[in-house]
C-alpha cells in the first residue's frame, strides 16, 4: 500500500490556482480597472473645467468690450413703423411686427476676418498700413439650439470708420469701406478691437464674444492640414488659375485654394459679391471636412491653430477652442445658414459703395440674436 502512494506524482499547486491566489488575482484586476476608470473620469471632469473655464471668459470678453443698444434698436423700429414704443416694457425687451423680443443669451458671436495684406499680419504695423479687412463675417452659436450661423458683411459697407494718423493719435471718424477700419489700428490686436466696435455699432451693440483674422495665405496651410476642400467651381478663374473651370468639380490644393476664396476681378462692377458666394461655399465644405477630422480626433481644431500661429491674430485662446470645438462638433449648419446683410452696391467715384438696407438689417438682427418672449 505505502508502494503504491509512493508511486503517485501529485501536482504542485501554485498561489495561482489557490482559492487565495485567485481572490488575489481577481482584486489586482478590480484595483486596475478602477484605476483606468479614476484617471478617465479625473482627465474627463479636468478637460469639462477647462471647457467651461474657456467659455466663462467668452462671456467675460463680450460684457468687457460690448455694450447691447437695445434703446436705439427700439427707436428704429418705431420710426420705421415695425413697433411702438411702451413705456411698461422692460427696459431689455422691444416690440417688432407686434411681437415682444429679448435679446438672446444662449447664443455666442464671434467676427472672422481675412486680411488683404502681403507683409503678413505677424508683426505691428503703422495706422493706415495694417491691410483691409476683405472678408468680414459673424458666426453665430446657439448653444441651446445647437446651430451655427454665418452672416457675411460687404467689405465696402460704408460706415463711420474711426482713423489715426501714423503717429497713432486719433483723428476723427469719417465715412468708408468697413474693410478700410482694420488698416487704421496695429494691424493685430488693436485692428481686431477697431473691427469688433464697428461691426458691432453696426448690429446695434450685440456682444462679440471673441474675433480672429488670418492673412490670406492660411487659407493654404488650413486647406491642406485637412487634405483639402472639393466643391464645384461657381465661376470661371482659369485667367487665374487654369484648373478652375466653372461647373467642374474640384479638390483644391495650396494655391488653389488661396486664389479661389481672395481673388477677384476689380474691374468687373460686382466682384466683390461673387467672391463673396466663393466664400461662402468654400468655408461651408471647409467646415464639414474640419468636423469629420475633428469626429476622428478631438485635437484637431488645436493642431489647426498651431499649424495657423503665425499667420493668425486673435481673442480666442487654448481653453476657449477646447470649448468651441466639442460645442461646434455638435451643431448643425448648412447652406440655409448662411445670409448676407442686405444692401445695394454703387460706383460714385472710384470705388463701390455698399449701402446697407436698414430695415432689411433689423430683421436679421431680431431673427438672429433676439427670442420672443411670451405676454
Amino acid at each position: 500500500m505505502n508502494e503504491d502512494l509512493n508511486s503517485v506524482v501529485f501536482p504542485v499547486l501554485t498561489d495561482r490556482d489557490t482559492v487565495k491566489g485567485k481572490k488575489r488575482r481577481f482584486r489586482y484586476v478590480l484595483v486596475s480597472i478602477g484605476a483606468f476608470l479614476l484617471v478617465t473620469l479625473v482627465f474627463f471632469l479636468l478637460f469639462k473645467a477647462y471647457q467651461s473655464y474657456g467659455r466663462s471668459r467668452l462671456l467675460e470678453y463680450a460684457s468687457e468690450n460690448s455694450d447691447l443698444d437695445i434703446i436705439s434698436l427700439r427707436e428704429d423700429i418705431a420710426e420705421m413703423g415695425f413697433g411702438e414704443e411702451y413705456d411698461e416694457l422692460p427696459e431689455g425687451q422691444l416690440v417688432f411686427k407686434g411681437r415682444i423680443f429679448e435679446y438672446n443669451n444662449d447664443i455666442l458671436t464671434f467676427l472672422v476676418l481675412g486680411v488683404d495684406s502681403r507683409s503678413g499680419i505677424s508683426e505691428e504695423k503703422t495706422p493706415g498700413e495694417g491691410g483691409h479687412a476683405d472678408m468680414i463675417a459673424l458666426v453665430v452659436l446657439d448653444e441651446k439650439a445647437k446651430s451655427l450661423k454665418m452672416i457675411s458683411l460687404s467689405r465696402d459697407t460704408m460706415v463711420p470708420v474711426k482713423t489715426f494718423d501714423k503717429g497713432g493719435f486719433y483723428t476723427g471718424f469719417y465715412e468708408m469701406q468697413l474693410a478700410i477700419q482694420y488698416a487704421y489700428g496695429d494691424g493685430r490686436e488693436g485692428s481686431l478691437r477697431l473691427m469688433e466696435e464697428a461691426v458691432s455699432e453696426l448690429f446695434y451693440g450685440i456682444p462679440i464674444h471673441g474675433s480672429g483674422a488670418m492673412d490670406w495665405f492660411t487659407i493654404e496651410l488650413l486647406n491642406d492640414a485637412a487634405d483639402g476642400v472639393t466643391l464645384t467651381v461657381l465661376e470661371d478663374l482659369t485667367a487665374r488659375v487654369p484648373t478652375l473651370i466653372k461647373g467642374e468639380t474640384v479638390t483644391l490644393k495650396g494655391k488653389e485654394a488661396f486664389n479661389y476664396v481672395q481673388y477677384r476681378d476689380t474691374s468687373i462692377s460686382g466682384s466683390n459679391n461673387m467672391r463673396m458666394a466663393r466664400q461662402k461655399q468654400y468655408i461651408l465644405a471647409f467646415f464639414q471636412q474640419i468636423k469629420d477630422k475633428t469626429r476622428a480626433n478631438i485635437t484637431f481644431p488645436l493642431r489647426l491653430f498651431g499649424i495657423a500661429n503665425d499667420h493668425v491674430v486673435t481673442s480666442i485662446t487654448a481653453d476657449q477652442i477646447a470649448y468651441l470645438s466639442t460645442a461646434v462638433l455638435g451643431s448643425s449648419f448648412s447652406e440655409q445658414d448662411m445670409v448676407s446683410v442686405a444692401g445695394e452696391s454703387t460706383v460714385p467715384d472710384y470705388h463701390e459703395e455698399f449701402r446697407v438696407d436698414e430695415e432689411e438689417l433689423i430683421e436679421l438682427i431680431i431673427e438672429t440674436f433676439y427670442r420672443e418672449v411670451d405676454r
